[in-house]
């Protein structure tokens, strides 16, 4: 019995004896995956802390929010059931080119840091214009947000570790010192006290009665004037000077120094950064952050080539423009027949005009021609490019019609500015140009080019 009881015991033991290794197996298995998980994650918030302790973050993403705050009540729409409910402003292309332009300020904080300074002045610049412009710079929240943010922006400055240790542990010591020379301070006013109480219990004390000596008299010697009619000084001190002559008793007064000049102040010129470089920065910041925004260009356009331009301007009319996507508005100068001209370019890669109307100028005061598409839709696609002298337009924003004509001559400018805005174009996104629509729109203009056009009516007379 006991032969064969101990085959069964061995049995049982090898027949359990599996479960161990398989339950390691698992263990090590699931156990990498976690440790990889959790090192990523890790990896990542480090990386993340890592670049945003190398920039004031915290200054540029208030400027971001400054902006959306500002832009957001004219683009707001709230579905109730069946009610749509939206809120009508008038802000007009302030509050677009405001808004835009924080949050352009913001990114630039970013991904420009050593640009803080001047992004940090114009948004607290952009905070208070946006108070009478844009709704009450979004009801008060958007203007302190851009104070705020600017105020970080001009005063953060990048630190080490070993600075910011040294620069804590010196507070530390001035707070010690601090404490420790009031400690004295008090130290010395008990004294004080104590000698004050002993003084007086001396000077009350009995039979010690202190009398002050009588003061002797003063006698004030008599001021001899100086010498009259050009005597000379005798032995007596007197120096012979003469008088002025309209008070001979009265000795002259020397003249006062003059005061040095101040310097006179002088004005930073504005200058803006590279818009090529600029876009590259943020293409890579908000490709790292995981972020795309359709549309958002910053970058300079490029030359126009091959497409001839007079010089001398026609008139576009349309009632309703709409321009999406990748629309794009850039200041310009353009090489003419008639020398460099200064203009504004609009570029977009489809624009929808109702009601376009041309009016051609007849050289040597001839009569005008005019080409009209009598109210139709007309349709410009690939390759919109439209170079103007003078725009004079109303927008529409989330349906909304701001009411406010706005004119725009690109001879404004003098050369020094338009040199700097030159180097930039605004390329709004295109959840923003496809919500945005220009009325009434007349243009001066120079060229206007496109790969299609689609116009249902085109009749060419005379004006």
């Amino acid at each position: 019995m006991t032969d064969s009881s101990t085959p069964e015991n061995a049995t049982g033991g090898a027949g359990t004896s599996p479960a161990a290794p398989q339950d390691a197996a698992t263990t090590a298995e699931t156990a990498p995956v976690q440790e990889t998980r959790s090192e990523k994650l890790e990896k990542g918030n480090r990386r993340f802390t890592r670049w945003r302790r190398q920039r004031a973050f915290a200054a540029g993403l208030l400027m971001i929010l400054s902006g959306a705050v500002i832009l957001v009540p004219t683009y707001l729409s709230l579905r109730v059931s069946n009610i749509q409910i939206q809120i009508s402003t008038l802000g007009g292309v302030s509050t677009l080119v405001i808004g835009v332009l924080l949050i352009v300020c913001g990114l630039m904080t970013w991904f420009r840091g050593e640009g803080r300074i001047l992004t940090g002045v114009a948004a607290m610049i952009l905070g208070i214009v946006a108070l009478p412009q844009s709704n009450f710079g979004g009801f008060i929240i958007g203007t302190l947000l851009a104070l705020v943010g600017g105020a970080l922006a001009l005063a953060w400055s990048p630190e080490s570790k070993v600075d910011a240790k040294a620069a804590k542990k010196d507070k530390k010591d001035a707070k010690a010192a601090k404490k420790a020379a009031k400690r004295g301070e008090a130290a010395k006013a008990v004294l004080a006290v104590v000698g004050a109480v002993s003084v007086g219990v001396a000077l009350h004390a009995p039979q010690a009665q202190a009398q002050l000596p009588q003061l002797p008299d003063l006698q004030i010697p008599g001021i001899t004037p100086p010498a009259q009619n050009g005597d000379q000084g005798t032995g007596d001190g007197q120096d012979g000077a003469t008088p002025p002559a309209d008070n001979p008793g009265v000795p002259g007064l020397p003249e006062l120094p003059k005061l040095p000049e101040l310097p006179k102040p002088e004005l930073p010129q504005l200058t803006l950064p590279d818009g090529n470089d600029l876009q590259n920065q943020l293409d890579g910041g908000l490709d790292a952050l995981g972020v795309q925004i359709p549309g958002l260009n910053v970058a300079p356009p490029p030359p126009l080539e091959g497409l001839p331009i007079s010089g001398s301007t026609f008139t576009i009319t349309a009632d309703r423009t709409e321009m999406t996507p990748n629309m794009k508005m850039s200041y310009v100068t353009v090489d003419t027949q008639q020398g460099p001209k200064k203009s504004l370019r609009i570029d977009s890669d489809r624009t929808v005009l109702k009601n376009l109307q041309t009016q051609f100028l007849a050289p040597n005061g001839g009569q005008s021609m005019r080409q009209d598409t009598q109210g139709a839709t007309t349709i410009l696609s690939g390759n919109f490019h439209i170079v103007v002298k003078k725009l004079t337009m109303t927008l529409e924003m989330a349906g909304i019609n701001t009411a406010v004509p706005i004119t725009i001559d690109a001879d404004w400018a003098p050369d020094d500015i338009a040199k700097e805005l030159s180097k930039l174009g605004v390329g709004l996104p295109d959840l923003l140009s496809g919500k945005t629509a220009v009325l009434n729109a007349s243009m001066d203009t120079y060229l206007v080019s496109a790969d299609k056009l689609e116009a249902p009516t085109n009749e060419i007379g005379p004006w």
